[in-house]
């Protein structure tokens, strides 16, 4: 349900719908099977504007370059970058030199160490899987599917183009970068290891602003394969219910109220308990179903769960030994 003083604005795009959320700030959120990948956002600060995350999708990026040109009247002088995945960073390439991309010191770190074995192995992808997939595109009906193998065979041969290289952040920080425009002042934040290792929060306190990234899957399965769940937890508790904002923008989901973390929270919470219940049990966690959860997470439907109860598996069994 949309919060009554945000605004649907009025923009064409194929890949997101634009909010606008406060009086400076704007929420892009993908739309289903747009290839987008993760949501993404701007903030006008009078004088500069910035944008958060520049998702999976070149077309996708340059959309949010012409949004923010359109509603703020300026170029985006800063991207500031949430954590290392590349559905909120592949988008960087779109910009030139003139855009400074900031993160924190260990986000920047896991891009430059993480990210190159994830372009090599989809640089690497088999030629069989992918005329498999070309192959499909020809007979699949359903046009969902369809959609999706699309928007895989074109992140493919993004990655695999010659010109591609992945642009990672031109400043880093430690613990927090206050940027001051003549309308705001902007917090850049980063918080203990929780969906990754450095994830950044953007926070307008003048506006009760949040931009979470990826520390938020509204009402959607919430990956916890490249961080902590526990110390997730812990940062929802101690940090992120205790600051004071009205609107928050997610990684993934729709735009959403302060008690969306407290689902997200439950979420984690329920699966790590059901994780350990297998496990005492002698059955591996891979068997958890949606079925397993209280009756307000059932209705979710990602491929998630599955990654999630995999990592689980891995993760309960490193504990053990």
């Amino acid at each position: 349900m949309l919060l009554d003083f945000v605004e649907k604005l009025d923009f064409n795009s194929d890949y997101f719908d634009l909010y606008k959320i406060s009086n400076n700030a704007y929420g892009a959120i993908s739309k289903k099977n747009s290839g987008m990948g993760g949501n993404a956002g701007f903030v006008d600060l009078g004088n500069f504007s910035i944008i958060i995350d520049t998702t999976l999708n070149d077309g996708a990026a340059k959309d949010l370059q012409k949004a923010v040109i359109h509603y703020t009247g300026k170029e985006p002088k800063i991207i500031v970058t949430t954590h290392f995945h590349m559905d909120h960073i592949k988008g960087n390439t779109v910009f030139d030199s003139s855009t400074l991309i900031i993160t924190s010191h260990r986000t920047l770190k896991n891009i430059e160490t993480e990210n190159p074995k994830r372009i090599e192995d989809i640089k690497n992808t088999d030629p069989e899987e992918v005329a498999k997939m070309e192959e499909a595109l020809k007979t699949e009906q359903d046009q969902e599917k369809k959609k999706e193998i699309e928007n895989n065979l074109l992140y493919i041969r993004s990655i695999q183009a010659e010109d591609f290289s992945l642009r990672g952040a031109d400043v880093s920080f430690e613990q927090e970068v206050i940027l001051h425009g003549e309308k705001l002042t902007v917090q850049l934040r980063t918080v203990q290891k929780a969906h990754t290792d450095g994830d950044v929060i953007i926070y307008i306190p003048d506006e009760k602003v949040l931009f979470a990234g990826d520390l938020l899957f509204a009402r959607t399965d919430p990956w916890l394969g490249s961080g902590d769940p526990e110390g997730w937890v812990s940062l929802i508790d101690k940090e992120l219910l205790k600051m004071d904002y009205q609107v928050v923008v997610p990684g993934h989901g729709q735009i959403a109220s302060k008690n969306e973390f407290e689902v997200e929270k439950k979420y984690i919470k329920e699966i790590m308990e059901l994780a350990n219940k297998y496990m005492d049990a002698g059955e591996e966690p891979t068997k958890i179903k949606r079925e397993d959860f209280s009756e307000e997470l059932q209705s979710w439907k990602s491929p998630i769960l599955e990654w999630n109860t995999t990592f689980l598996t891995e993760h309960l069994k490193k504990h053990e030994n």
